[in-house]
């Protein structure tokens, strides 16, 4: 089984069959009477890797990969499909300043009621959004200053980005209406600068990954696979996968 996301957080197993019988084995946390839902629940494993699960009413199960992340903010959220949301950070005073904002998904759709994205006014505020990301196709920079005169801080044209980029691709194509809600992803473009990096065992696999904590537009939790080693200082630049949960599964 080659799914990037899962790796990034060491679910590596010869099957998504596997997987899913192995975190149903260990423990399951779920809901079963959410509206419209056969379930809603979550693996949690105890080296913060997370498994995300959801069955529709006659549907198969859907399994997605997700982090109990470390850095917290307060967030409005509008979730738009099952497992995706728009998401807006802001500074810890309110009303704000906006810090962020991107498509990502979300561990626990139950937390937020499912709204039409282009609805003014309608979103579910989070004082504690727990964000994330995890590393899909990811190259490491010693610092960043290599970043900035590497090919990847000159992506074409005259576009050039810097050692905290944070780009949603999917949030520029939904305000533009280029693309229909279903067709959205949690991709994010991004450049993060390590400022913490710990080795941990996924139990479930016995897979070990990188639990990174670092700096981008936002502070950020990141999961990246131990077969991309990175260390303090490091800029790792590529695509990840937002994921962001309101905490339930705590």
């Amino acid at each position: 089984m080659q799914s990037p996301q899962l790796h990034s957080v060491g679910f590596d197993f010869e099957t998504i069959d596997n997987l899913v019988k192995a975190a149903f084995d260990a423990g399951v946390r779920g809901i079963d009477s959410a509206p419209g839902f056969d379930l809603v629940g979550t693996y949690s494993d105890p080296s913060g890797a997370r498994l995300s699960f959801i069955k529709r009413t006659g549907e198969g199960v859907s399994t997605s990969g997700a982090l109990a992340a470390e850095a917290r903010y307060r967030a409005q959220v509008v979730r738009f499909t099952d497992l995706l949301a728009r998401v807006a950070l802001y500074g810890p005073d309110e009303p704000g300043p906006l810090l962020a904002q991107f498509v990502s998904l979300v561990d626990d759709p139950i937390a937020y009621q499912q709204q039409e994205l282009r609805r003014d006014g309608e979103s579910t505020v989070v004082q504690e959004l727990r964000v994330g990301a995890l590393a899909i196709d990811v190259t490491v920079h010693e610092d960043a200053a290599a970043f900035d005169v590497s090919p990847d801080a000159r992506p074409g044209g005259d576009l050039t980005l810097t050692a905290d980029a944070f780009i949603s691709p999917s949030l520029l194509a939904l305000q533009a209406g280029a693309i229909p809600a279903a067709e959205a992803s949690p991709a994010l473009i991004m450049s993060v600068e390590v400022q913490g990096v710990e080795r941990r065992r996924n139990e479930l696999s016995g897979v070990e990954f990188q639990y990174v904590t670092g700096k981008s537009l936002v502070d950020i939790t990141c999961a990246i696979p131990a077969d991309v080693p990175v260390e303090v200082g490091n800029v790792v630049h590529g695509t990840w996968f937002a994921t962001c949960s309101s905490g339930i599964w705590d």
